[in-house]
């Protein structure tokens, strides 16, 4: 009776630390890709390289942070991002998802017709992932090339062609490929 308590004593021990270990860590901010009123966005962590990254970079660089060449979501773009929640948000993680891709385009997208500056360069990021076989060089600059291009986008994607992107037109474009 002995040895049969001490192994069901054990067994229970065991199934307690081995599910201590599993359970799960608080939801972070800003982790889930739950639908916006356009969609679902992407989340974007530390670690990743996409042109979704890219572009995110350069709208934090627009925002006025000190982000280096776009590459990589590294150390530096995590602090970025995590700053830019604190100022713009309630919760803040790092991570980029729904919440903080909707801050980040009401906060950070001037990119109309004639203006140059890095959120130009974000959109011309974007644009260029759709493959059109004329990419845009990335100057910053919202000229005719970049406008034609943003047309030709808007249409193919049932947006309204005003080659000035609004946040459906960046849902498409950051979600959509």
């Amino acid at each position: 009776m002995k040895v049969k308590r001490i192994a069901v004593t054990g067994l229970v021990a065991a199934a307690v630390v081995a599910g201590g270990t599993a359970l799960p860590s608080p939801a972070s901010a800003d982790t889930v890709p739950y639908a916006s009123p356009y969609g679902y966005w992407p989340v974007l962590k530390q670690g990743q390289v996409s042109e979704n990254v890219r572009a995110l970079q350069w709208f934090l660089s627009c925002d006025g942070y000190d982000q280096p060449a776009p590459s990589h979501f590294g150390p530096k773009t995590t602090a970025n991002v995590r700053a830019f929640q604190q100022r713009y948000l309630t919760s803040f993680d790092g991570n980029v998802g729904a919440l903080t891709w909707t801050a980040l385009l009401t906060h950070a997208a001037p990119t109309g017709y004639g203006q140059k500056n890095n959120c130009v360069k974000a959109l011309q990021v974007l644009l260029n992932k759709w493959r059109y076989n004329d990419d845009l060089p990335i100057t910053g600059f919202h000229g005719p090339r970049t406008k034609k291009k943003l047309v030709r986008f808007q249409s193919e994607h049932g947006l309204p062609a005003t080659g000035v992107p609004d946040v459906r037109t960046y849902h498409k474009l950051i979600a959509g490929k």
